[in-house]
């Protein structure tokens, strides 16, 4: 009996194992010179995603594939970058985007409609930015707010015309690095509406203004204030109904309970069944409320979130953050007068108790604070310990860090982590939260975990 070769397997079987080199172009363009058929399902990998940014040779590769019919059908996925280089951090512009390639930009994102397949679509930001209200004269960014609402009409209107052409519907929309900026005249728009209500999948990662020499200032940026009302009311609660996959992280720094309280409390999301969240940190008893009511939900990411113990408060931004203090009590008088402290109970192991209990279809958790290299978009990072695209290869694990302080009298962030053994700068002795919860912890993650397992 003659031996069985991949040549005698099902072609779903061989689409299957090519698809495990995606990614890695080398590997496909090796496996494409194996056999006819092989190179048949590589090339169906190589075209899967299409990739343009604002550079001459990004722009000709684009054009090349569009131009192309059989090889514009084989994609799936289009990511779009606004700038030439998405891993320069640098907060001072020196991206310059001459006429001519920004009009070949802008004319190669409107010929979206030639990849008629497309069923999904990462638009990725520079991460520094400005608020509009900023008032350092001495910073200049790659994108202005302007900017990226004009990058955002351009892309959601190439969206629209290809939906309108009767193409494909894009039904899972990434946005990395979108400014926490409220843009009611964009989100306000017909055409928002129209490309946002085809979605059944929206990935967020948010960026704020940071300023690496005066950070003290940038926490009080009004944008921190209105930003999550502005993203319950305009970007989640109009397509809640549809949503079976939802990812919210923040790039860099803790979110949820303050300066602005994200509150979906009022949100209903009946289909969804994927929620990832980075970087949320809880300091309300009630604040995982909203997810436990998802009955939905079969799969939980909690990617570097955290419980605040300890909260340490500027009196001048409370009177303006109108911060509630609900669930906390007040520490001893500090002796500098110029802000107020709180202590914050919360455990994590409540919070695995009442995940096991109160999502009854939830089949998959994930709890981590991990380091990975990764894809991003089309461009090959070094290292990237974290972000909304790696939300599925995360492990659970305890890691020390679950505990944090919020304290605004120090930099260069007032969201101080645990080290590995657990320590946390405070300007006062405080206890080791890491060792002092790591076994009630780590039982009720097992259990949380072995629930999940025995659903499956």
């Amino acid at each position: 009996m003659a031996p069985t070769t991949i040549q005698d397997l099902a072609p779903e079987i061989v689409a299957n194992i090519v698809s495990q080199a995606a990614g890695d172009i080398q590997d496909l363009k090796n496996i494409r010179l194996a056999s006819k058929n092989l190179n048949s399902h590589a090339v169906r990998e190589l075209f899967r995603e299409t990739f343009v940014r604002p550079t001459e040779d990004a722009i000709a590769h684009w054009n090349a594939v569009a131009g192309s019919a059989p090889l514009a059908q084989l994609a799936r996925r289009a990511v779009i970058h606004t700038v030439p280089d998405i891993t320069d951090d640098d907060c001072y512009a020196e991206q310059n985007i001459e006429e001519e390639v920004e009009e070949g930009y802008q004319e190669a994102v409107s010929s979206l409609a030639k990849f008629q397949n497309l069923d999904s679509l990462l638009l990725a930001f520079s991460a520094p930015c400005l608020g509009l209200g900023s008032d350092d004269d001495c910073l200049e960014v790659m994108e202005t707010v302007e900017t990226r609402v004009e990058r955002l009409q351009l892309i959601f209107n190439a969206i629209k015309a290809r939906q309108d052409a009767g193409n494909s519907k894009i039904q899972k929309l990434t946005l990395m690095n979108l400014q926490n900026q409220p843009i009611p005249e964009f989100t306000g728009s017909d055409v928002f509406r129209d490309v946002m209500g085809q979605l059944d999948e929206l990935h967020v990662q948010m960026v704020q203004e940071y300023n690496e020499h005066g950070p003290d200032h940038d926490f009080t940026r009004v944008e921190l204030q209105t930003f999550p009302r502005h993203l319950c009311s305009a970007w989640l609660f109009p397509i809640a109904a549809n949503l079976k996959e939802l990812s919210l992280y923040s790039r860099t720094e803790n979110w949820g309970p303050f300066p602005g309280y994200f509150d979906p409390s009022a949100i209903s999301f009946p289909k969804l069944e994927t929620l990832s969240l980075g970087y949320y940190t809880i300091a309300y008893d009630d604040q995982l409320d909203w997810v436990l009511s998802i009955k939905s939900l079969k799969k939980l990411v909690m990617h570097r979130c955290m419980i605040a113990r300890r909260i340490r408060i500027a009196k001048e931004n409370m009177q303006v953050w109108k911060t509630s203090t609900r669930d906390w009590e007040v520490l001893e008088a500090d002796p500098e007068d110029w802000c107020d402290a709180w202590s914050y109970h919360g455990r994590w192991s409540s919070l695995f108790e009442a995940l096991a209990t109160g999502l009854l279809n939830l089949q998959a958790f994930a709890f981590d604070y991990p380091c990975h290299h990764f894809k991003f978009g089309a461009e090959q990072e070094e290292s990237r310990e974290y972000g909304v695209e790696i939300r599925h290869s995360m492990p659970s694990s305890i890691f020390p860090a679950r505990y944090v302080v919020f304290d605004n009298g120090i930099l260069p962030t007032h969201w101080p982590e645990a080290s590995d053994q657990g320590v946390i700068y405070w300007h006062d002795e405080i206890p080791n939260f890491h060792n002092d919860h790591l076994e009630e912890d780590r039982q009720a993650l097992d259990s949380l975990l072995e629930v999940c397992r025995s659903r499956k």
